[in-house]
């Protein structure tokens, strides 16, 4: 994941915004309000009960989990001389990592320890667009060598998309990835492949992304990179006031940085105020994400 979803990755041409499995709201009201200023206690909450929500779809088939469930967040690197929610001009898909209960990892892409989160889109605050979420890997995806969701220059057939291959469970998932060298370096990456869970799916949407989440448990002890990579349809720059930003984030020692992003985006914004929460990885697979608000970390809103 080059540069990070929980961000990881590669990211975005400056295309028309696409807009996910829910319907488009209306435009956003004016920064002057202060419309999205959020409480810091409120989104823990809202964090805590997505995390331990570990349902397999939003009602239906095609209502994938993420739309009602979970963390989606994105790590990003700090720079003046872009804001960390634009994507990246260029490429063909915004890297996230996901993380709810039955979906546990202890670190993010490269150490980074920051970024921000995006609200289970059919719980986000009217005015924001969706980016479509295009596909899941059950671990990172190496997306600055594979042509979007799709197949890797290290071997394009094997690593192309899951469905493509007749892959649509975490077994047989476990059995593909298997078949290539598990004692380290980019080799294993040869037979990974993403699980397609664009709109277009229908009822096969939420099924294969509920197998992409199963799969995380199927990686072989070998594998160190344990954090999974879902790949979001690029959107347009600097819009920040439409983004489902729920929040910023950072994990220890990245404080700093989330408090740049917060300061970038309250100027940005007009006044607008995200709050910035700390997050504690699980140290085992079995154990809890912690979601924590400090008004002493805000530099606004605190």
């Amino acid at each position: 994941m080059k540069w990070i979803v929980l961000a990881l990755s590669t990211m975005v041409v400056c295309a028309p915004v696409a807009h996910s499995k829910t319907q488009d709201a209306p435009s956003p009201r004016s920064a002057s309000t202060n419309f999205y200023t959020a409480d810091g206690p409120t989104v823990v909450a809202q964090l805590t009960a997505a995390y331990f929500d570990t349902r397999e779809n939003c009602g239906k088939l095609s209502t994938p989990a993420f739309l009602c469930t979970g963390v989606l967040l994105r790590g990003t690197g700090q720079s003046d001389s872009h804001h960390a929610w634009n994507p990246r001009p260029g490429s063909k898909g915004v890297s996230f990592s996901y993380i709810r209960k039955d979906a546990n990892f202890d670190r993010l892409v490269w150490g980074i320890a920051h970024g921000f989160i995006f609200y289970p889109y059919l719980n986000a605050p009217a005015g924001k667009v969706h980016p479509e979420v295009l596909c899941s890997f059950p671990i990172e995806a190496y997306t600055w060598v594979r042509n979007g969701c799709g197949p890797t220059s290290y071997h394009p057939v094997d690593s192309d998309v899951c469905q493509k291959q007749g892959i649509t469970t975490a077994a047989q998932w476990k059995v593909h990835i298997e078949k290539g060298p598990l004692g380290g370096g980019d080799g294993i990456y040869t037979y990974v492949c993403g699980f397609d869970v664009r709109n277009a799916l229908n009822e096969a949407g939420g099924p294969a992304f509920y197998q992409s989440l199963r799969a995380m448990h199927e990686i072989p002890k070998e594998v160190a990179s344990r954090y999974n990579e879902l790949l979001l349809q690029p959107w347009a720059q600097d819009i920040p006031t439409s983004l489902p930003i729920q929040a910023f984030f950072y994990l220890e020692g990245g404080l700093a940085r989330a408090q740049h992003d917060q300061a970038d985006f309250y100027t940005s914004t007009g006044g607008m105020v995200i709050p910035i929460i700390k997050i504690t990885l699980p140290a085992v697979v079995t154990g809890d994400a912690k979601f924590e608000y400090f008004p002493a970390d805000q530099k606004y809103g605190g």
